[in-house]
């Protein structure tokens, strides 16, 4: 699988097809413990979200998401999308047009709450990113 952005989103998400620096892994991996401690979700959960499952979710693992891509800059504490940036990182793994147009596709990530919304914006991501490989 693809990732979704330069930490863990990259891991996260996908599961890290893409080359990522040592550095850039330390970093996803010290934000997902830090998410996983502040959320309660588990490794089981957090493995099923890398290999792009998002079934049967809890409020755990959508704060979890909600916890990294605020901490990554892609979404504010509200769970509300931030375009630019999301476009900027994800244009270092896809061309810019397929940036802009996978933000486009995600960005009506409408929820309940922040982690309602960032976990929406992550099901997106997973349901489109085949098609714009």
């Amino acid at each position: 699988m693809k990732c979704f952005v330069t930490i863990l989103s990259v891991a996260l998400i996908a599961g890290g097809a893409l080359a990522i620096s040592e550095e850039q892994r330390e970093a996803a991996r010290q934000m997902a413990a830090k998410c996983m401690k502040e959320t309660g979700a588990t490794e089981e959960q957090v493995q099923r979200l890398r290999n792009g499952d998002t079934s049967n979710a809890d409020s755990n693992t959508q704060c979890f998401v909600h916890c990294f891509f605020q901490g990554a800059g892609f979404v504010d504490s509200n769970g509300n999308i931030q375009e630019d940036h999301l476009v900027e990182r994800l244009s270092t793994h896809y061309d810019r047009a397929t940036a802009e147009e996978l933000v486009q596709r995600c960005r009506n990530n409408n929820g309940a709450n922040g982690c309602e919304r960032s976990f929406r914006l992550a099901q997106c991501y997973i349901d489109n990113r085949a098609s714009l490989m």
